[in-house]
């Protein structure tokens, strides 16, 4: 791993890392959209954590109103080759709306909160998962 900062840390070893974040043992070390800032924030002092959902619904819109119209051409009889063509296209929208989501969490501290920078939703939950067992690891609450 070539984080500067997980390096410079003595005795921390990483126990997830992602596009998001790195969680070591007793420390949250977030990047940003650019990769030049980082901010690095202990564990104890997270007080909360939420994930929050980015979706594209016109894509989901766009695809339902096209499979509608594919219906209606398929029950014209007369209209099989363009509905399936359109039924292609709605399926085309509706993987691009699966590919776009997109989550970020939003750690919540004492006095402030961060976000970190967008990623899957896979990712999200990792870290989520990760910070919490080692929260719970530190002998704190989860």
């Amino acid at each position: 791993m070539d984080d500067a900062i997980v390096n410079s840390l003595m005795g921390e070893t990483v126990v997830h890392a992602n596009t998001m974040a790195t969680v070591t043992r007793n420390c949250l070390i977030m990047r940003d959209d650019m990769r030049r800032a980082q901010a690095v924030i202990g564990i104890q002092s997270i007080q909360g954590m939420r994930k929050i959902n980015f979706t594209n619904p016109a894509l989901l819109v766009i695809a339902a109103g096209l499979f509608t119209i594919a219906a209606a051409a398929y029950s014209s009889h007369e209209g099989y080759e363009v509905s399936v063509s359109l039924a292609l296209i709605g399926l085309f929208f509706l993987l691009g709306y699966f590919l776009t989501r997109r989550a970020t969490v939003l750690f919540l501290l004492e006095n402030q909160s961060i976000e970190s920078r967008r990623g899957t939703y896979r990712d999200a939950t990792s870290i989520i998962r990760a910070v919490e067992r080692m929260y719970g690891s530190n002998g704190e609450k989860t």
